[in-house]
């Protein structure tokens, strides 16, 4: 599943589709198929360029953020226990202590102040990791002792590479501990996938939704000029799309 949700999600990315676009474009040139040759690069052009543009970001995430706008503490429920999924960092960084944080970090802030808010009095930390590399629940539970949180207010799930994995198994760790009202913690644009996984193990899920990227008002940086920024958020909003059509063509939600 995991290399599955993977490869279909670089089919679609901009930039590996870009790039294929543009291969094929040099090969209709060296063959002598000009007209060819001007279509791959053109549609090249528009794959690379749309998604890096603020309206081509917009189309992409809005549908998925504005399913699962943020909340303060005081708006959500109380719950048995706050499940915060991995993919806040991108590991220990060579030169670097602990774990690196990247642009989902406020996953972790969110989990926090939920936790101080009293609204649980448990944090499940769930994500694991490829070997040699430490599980990221492990790596997220430094950070959380970091911000004064006991130890014993956390329980880990180090074996999940992927989403379905984070449900299955921190459904099953949740059970046995006889916790059926979670709040799950995770990024916007994440939540639809995540949420209809999280409650297919029948569990009573109120999403606290964080890491909302799509601007408030007009960027600095006019809207039609392509950035990486945009880029990357467009295409991370890709893979959450292929993923969970991934999930819903295979029964997973």
């Amino acid at each position: 599943m995991l290399m599955l949700t993977k490869i279909l999600s670089l089919l679609v990315y901009p930039l590996s589709l870009g790039l294929v676009l543009l291969f094929f474009s040099v090969l209709g040139g060296i063959t002598g198929r000009r007209g060819f040759s001007w279509l791959m690069a053109l549609l090249a052009f528009i794959i690379l360029y749309v998604p890096s543009t603020e309206f081509g970001s917009s189309w992409l995430v809005t549908p998925l953020e504005g399913r699962h706008p943020g909340f303060s503490p005081e708006e959500l429920p109380s719950a048995d226990v706050i499940v915060l999924l991995g993919g806040a960092t991108e590991g220990e960084s060579r030169f670097g202590h602990g774990a690196d944080f990247n642009n989902a970090a406020d996953r972790v802030f969110t989990a926090a102040e939920l936790y101080y808010a009293g609204k649980a009095p448990t944090i499940l930390i769930s994500g694991g990791s490829h070997p040699p590399n430490r599980a990221e629940a492990d790596l997220l539970a430094e950070k959380f002792v970091a911000l004064k949180i006991p130890r014993s207010a956390l329980i880990l799930e180090t074996a999940s590479r992927t989403t379905h994995e984070n449900a299955v198994n921190a459904g099953k760790i949740l059970k046995q501990a006889g916790y059926r009202h979670i709040l799950l913690v995770t990024s916007g644009a994440h939540m639809r996938r995540a949420l209809a996984l999280f409650e297919k193990q029948g569990l009573q899920v109120t999403a606290a939704a964080t890491d909302h990227q799509l601007p408030k008002f007009e960027p600095l940086v006019p809207g039609w000029l392509p950035t990486y920024y945009r880029l990357a958020r467009s295409s991370r909003a890709l893979h959450e799309h292929v993923g969970y059509w991934v999930y819903d063509m295979t029964g997973k939600i």
